[in-house]
């Protein structure tokens, strides 16, 4: 007999017994009957003839008693049985003694207690008053300058003279020895009393003001304002004469670049936005019913929070162009937009099962964890092939299954997975034991995903604090779970050393990685390797050029990238790395001459693979007349979709409108201050755009920042009419 609480050999032989066929499911069947069903089963159930004259037997059985009372007592039973007290009965006599005597010794207690502090509180006489009064002379008032002024002092009456004759040098002195008596403990409280103080008051929040406060476990706190360096941002302004550079540092938005005054206005190093950082930000202050200023909007980062991952390039080591034209529908001048996009190819890959388990206690709350792994859990889902599956787990002190084995096509359950995600947190407390335990399960004990290698991503902003039974039990099952094609990854969100080296240990003999993502971009990156299994850098130092036709583009302007100001002596870089699977574009607005002129622009595009550090390049590609389609309904979904995002931001960001008056002028207006038009232009968007998970995700952004009042500076409440003459940009009329 052993005191473990396993035996290997039994274990084994358990191991070893084959399950019945439909075994399972008629476990997890049980496991959905609720108390009062599985009562009224129970209670159906025959019981078999003879069970109650057996049962009875084997109580009356003298044979079997024999057989008992034969038995060895065992030598350890009896040194504990002899521990076991004996239960003596005490007289009730004795316990009316016992309480009545206690009685007597806290009331003398007491009264001794209060006497002392009644006998501190006793009147002591005080000295008899005396008045002291030192006799210094009539006031003089010396200037340090001569004043015509004369200050004459008053008559002495000598009546308060006359009022002290009589008092002898020695009783002077005795009148500046006047002593206050001590006041005892009673007499001292009395006193604070009387200066309203206030027993009942919480000394820590008046030694220590609002660092004092302790909030309830439920209380929702708000979000801190997280401080991050300036960095830069933006393109740096050409110097080039059809580019109007007076306009972009006084109101901080695009203008057109003409195209007639210079050849190097023709052409550009067009910068690729791949981060979402403002929108995530927008996202939370919107959460919080506030505003973002104009300054935290980049039109870039809502152009990037639209597109659509690429479809795609001709094989995994090349990068693909791909362009698309359309009206400006924003714009009541005859513009047009024109997108230029970039896609890098994805190599196929074999299907897999990932499981997710996000941690929604409120440490998830802090720096927008919570909204990251919203956009990150939207962003991987159109990564998923067609035989791939996905399952999600939310924990907190609970652990709730939302979806389990889904495909990319299953529409009805990923919009209760969107819907889940946009409704949780807040919980205090976050149990990983039992989240990492059910959470391994599901990864082991899939059925339809039996084949399919697992990938299980934990995501949490909690410390793997476990006790060492709960540890202990998550050790085998990853042992368990390491058996077969199974990965263990873990984005940590609290970025801590600490954190990051337990995990894994807790992971024991499963293969463990742990990531610190940055921001909802990172995190989206490390789901998107966690499915694939490789790398997700695609090409490095992506470069995109675009020269426009000046005999068909008469001005274009590039829609965002403005230039900061601050964040270092360097502008920012155009170049960008891409991702395997990813595509960046960059979206102009242009106005085309009334001519037979086909030819639009070319572009091309230039990047170093990662591994071969080798230089590539691709193109130069054409841009026809004829991709531009007539109404925005018949254009491409993502220059649907860029051009909602792009009005949204450039209202936001106090931005304007902007018509070709003539080859060497254009105007420009204040865009609408509301997002109405932008949301009803959004819901005219394809079906299958507006089904999307990110641009239902964007639209909801609008929403809510649409019911938010906004108001315009005096500078860019204006209209307008700019021109160029010999080298210098002037302004023809103010309204």
């Amino acid at each position: 007999m052993t005191d473990s609480p396993f035996d290997p050999t039994l274990d084994s032989q358990l191991n070893d017994v084959a399950v019945p066929a439909g075994f399972v499911p008629r476990l997890l069947a049980i496991a959905e009957l609720g108390d009062g069903e599985l009562d009224a089963r129970l209670c159906d159930v025959s019981i078999p003839a003879g069970l109650e004259e057996r049962l009875c037997g084997v109580v009356a059985n003298e044979a079997l008693d024999a057989r008992l009372r034969g038995i060895e007592i065992p030598i350890g039973i009896l040194p504990r049985t002899r521990n076991i007290p004996y239960l003596r009965r005490r007289s009730q006599l004795r316990q009316w003694a016992l309480a009545a005597s206690l009685m007597i010794m806290v009331g003398a207690g007491m009264a001794g207690l209060l006497g002392g502090v009644i006998s501190s509180a006793r009147l002591v006489e005080p000295p008899p008053l005396a008045l002291m009064v030192v006799d210094q002379g009539p006031l003089d008032i010396v200037s340090p300058v001569e004043s015509a002024v004369t200050i004459v002092p008053a008559a002495d009456d000598g009546r308060w003279r006359t009022s002290l004759a009589g008092l002898s040098d020695e009783t002077m002195r005795l009148l500046t020895t006047f002593d206050r008596p001590q006041l005892g403990p009673a007499g001292q409280l009395a006193e604070d009393i009387e200066k309203v103080w206030n027993p009942w008051d919480n000394w820590l929040l008046m030694r220590w003001g609002a660092l004092g406060y302790v909030p309830a476990a439920d209380t929702a706190l708000p979000e801190l304002t997280a401080l991050t360096a300036p960095v830069a941002r933006g393109m740096e302004a050409p110097l080039v004469r059809g580019y109007d550079r007076e306009f972009l540092y006084s109101r901080g938005v695009q203008p057109l670049t003409l195209t007639a005054f210079d050849p190097a206005a023709r052409g550009l190093d067009a910068p690729l936005a791949t981060c979402t950082d403002s929108v995530d930000r927008i996202r939370r202050l919107a959460a919080a019913g506030r505003l973002p200023p104009p300054e935290l909007v980049r039109t870039e980062d809502f152009l990037a929070a639209v597109q659509p991952p690429s479809g795609g390039a001709a094989d995994s080591e090349t990068l693909a162009i791909r362009t698309a034209g359309g009206p400006s529908v924003f714009n009541r001048s005859e513009a047009g937009l024109l997108q230029v996009s970039v896609h890098a190819g994805l190599a196929p890959r074999a299907a897999a099962h990932l499981v997710l388990a996000i941690d929604t206690s409120a440490s998830m709350g802090w720096d927008g964890g919570l909204d990251s792994v919203r956009s990150a859990v939207a962003g991987i889902l159109p990564y998923l092939g067609p035989q791939d599956r996905l399952s999600v787990l939310t924990f907190s002190r609970e652990v709730t299954e939302v979806v389990r084995e889904i495909r990319r096509d299953d529409r009805a359950e990923l919009d209760q997975l969107a819907a889940v995600l946009e409704h949780v947190g807040g919980a205090a407390g976050a149990n990983l034991g039992a989240a990492l335990q059910q959470a391994i399960s599901l990864a082991i004990e899939s059925e339809t995903a039996a084949g399919l290698p697992c990938r299980l991503v934990f995501i949490t902003a909690s410390r793997p604090l476990l006790a060492r039974a709960d540890a202990e039990g998550v050790r085998r099952m990853f042992a368990e779970a390491a058996k077969g094609d199974f990965r263990f990854e873990v984005c940590d969100l609290t970025r801590e050393e600490s954190s990051r080296a337990a995990w894994p240990e807790l992971a024991g003999q499963a293969a463990c990685t742990v990531r610190c993502p940055p921001s909802a971009d990172q995190l989206r990156w490390a789901l998107v390797e966690a499915l694939t299994g490789s790398t997700s850098i695609a090409a490095t130092e992506v470069k995109l050029r675009v020269d426009f036709n000046p005999r068909a583009v008469a001005a274009y302007r590039l829609i965002g990238h403005e230039s900061t100001a601050f964040g270092g002596l360097l502008p920012a870089s155009v170049e960008t790395d891409l991702r395997a699977g990813q595509a960046a574009a960059a979206l102009f607005e242009i106005w085309l001459y009334p001519n037979e002129e086909d030819d639009v622009a070319t572009v091309r595009v230039q990047w170093t693979e990662p591994e071969k550090g080798k230089t590539r390049q691709a193109g130069p590609q054409r841009v026809s007349r004829v991709q531009f389609a007539t109404a925005f309904e018949g254009a491409a979904l993502s220059l649907q979709a860029a051009a909602v995002a792009a009005e949204a931001a450039e209202v936001m960001k106090q931005a304007f409108n902007f018509r070709l008056i003539a080859p060497d002028r254009y105007g420009y207006e204040p865009k609408p201050s509301g997002l109405e038009h932008v949301l009803a232009q959004a819901r005219h968007v394809a079906p299958r755009l507006a089904h999307q998970p990110q641009f239902r995700r964007f639209v909801a952004l609008l929403e809510a920042l649409s019911h938010q009042g906004s108001t315009r500076s005096a500078a860019s409440a204006r209209s307008g009419t700019r021109g160029i003459s010999g080298d210098q940009w002037s302004e023809y009329g103010l309204k």
